[in-house]
């Protein structure tokens, strides 16, 4: 399978995919995205909450109950002292964990989309793919639920693969800034811009992926076919990526619009143009 594009192809088309879904009545597609954003959040928040009163459980029985309300009658200095730092503890403790625990949520939560989105986002590059062939795929239970699992299989393998490189990149960081002090200034900005490529790439994957699946190649197949057009597949990503990195943004507006806009560039990318598709050799 022969690929020829690039990065400038990947980021014009994810310009060009909204307007493709608004002028093809496509905007009904990000509901099933906003309603799972919805379910997955309050989830997660009650998840992190449920962890906190946990911790600060375990904080209570190894130290004791605590109360700021300590200065009674007959309560020496050293006693206030004590219970106001235990409180303080267990306060600063359960603001930790809830820091730590929403960062990993905002870290996962691109792929736990992508995961549960893969039935949707498979549907929604079906039909931008029929919008411009005029190529119509019929509806298949068996291979509904055969998508479920792809994506999920997917998702995960590709968090992996991400997590692998990123621990990758921060070890062959630190290594070389022990080493080479005087890099530490640049080796920073250098090893963020490198994971935001990364991830920009992983992202791209996954659509390309829905493409690919329709023409029967395989998990680890779509992974080789879209480490070959890797350009593409991060000038597809970027702008999912941008929207990732965007505080608030990446846990709200992001998971809703950008799976379902990069699986439409990644279809406009593949087979969008009179001589720019993709096809057997």
């Amino acid at each position: 399978m022969k690929i020829t594009h690039g990065f400038s192809d990947g980021i014009r088309t994810s310009f060009k995919a909204l307007p493709f879904m608004f002028k093809h009545k496509m905007l009904i597609w990000f509901l099933p995205a906003f309603f799972l954003t919805l379910a997955l959040s309050y989830g997660a928040f009650a998840l992190i909450d449920m962890a906190v009163d946990f911790v600060d459980r375990l904080y209570t029985n190894a130290f004791g109950a605590h109360s700021l309300d300590v200065f009674g009658e007959g309560v020496i200095v050293m006693d206030c002292i004590e219970e106001v730092c235990i409180a303080l503890g267990s306060y600063m403790l359960g603001i930790v964990v809830w820091v730590g625990l929403f960062w990993l949520k905002i870290k996962l939560l691109k792929y736990v989309v992508l995961a549960f989105l893969g039935p949707v986002m498979s549907v929604i590059s079906d039909v931008t793919e029929e919008k411009l062939t005029g190529v119509k795929h019929p509806f298949s239970l068996k291979k509904f639920i055969r998508d479920v699992f792809r994506g999920i299989r997917t998702a995960l393998l590709y968090l992996f693969i991400e997590l692998f490189l990123a621990l990758l990149l921060l070890v062959v960081a630190l290594v070389a800034g022990w080493v080479f002090p005087v890099l530490l200034p640049f080796l920073a900005p250098l090893e963020v811009i490198v994971a935001f490529i990364i991830g920009a790439f992983f992202y791209g994957a996954v659509a390309l992926d829905y493409v690919w699946e329709r023409e029967d190649v395989g998990a680890l197949g779509s992974l080789g076919l879209a480490y070959k057009s890797r350009r593409l597949a991060v000038g597809i990503g970027v702008p999912f990526a941008i929207w990732m990195a965007i505080p608030i943004v990446n846990f709200t507006l992001a998971p809703i619009f950008a799976p379902a806009l990069a699986t439409v560039a990644a279809v406009l990318a593949l087979k969008g143009g009179e001589d720019k598709h993709s096809s057997p050799e």
